[in-house]
């Protein structure tokens, strides 16, 4: 009886985690700007920045 309820539980307790864990994620970056600024032109050997993160704590505008 306990090996079942430990095929049954931990994998159960396993999936909730990772539930819990990508739900939290969703809701802390739930206004984060992931739109990238326009290209300017840079200096040779340099890259733009393709992915700007910004809003964290604030609604969209």
């Amino acid at each position: 009886m306990s090996i079942i309820l430990l095929w049954v539980l931990v994998p159960a307790a396993l999936f909730l985690a990772t539930v819990f864990y990508v739900v939290s994620i969703g809701f802390r970056t739930r206004h984060a700007d992931l739109r990238s600024e326009p290209l300017t032109p840079v200096e040779t050997g340099r890259w733009p920045s393709l992915v700007t993160v910004r809003g964290l704590n604030e609604p969209r505008t």
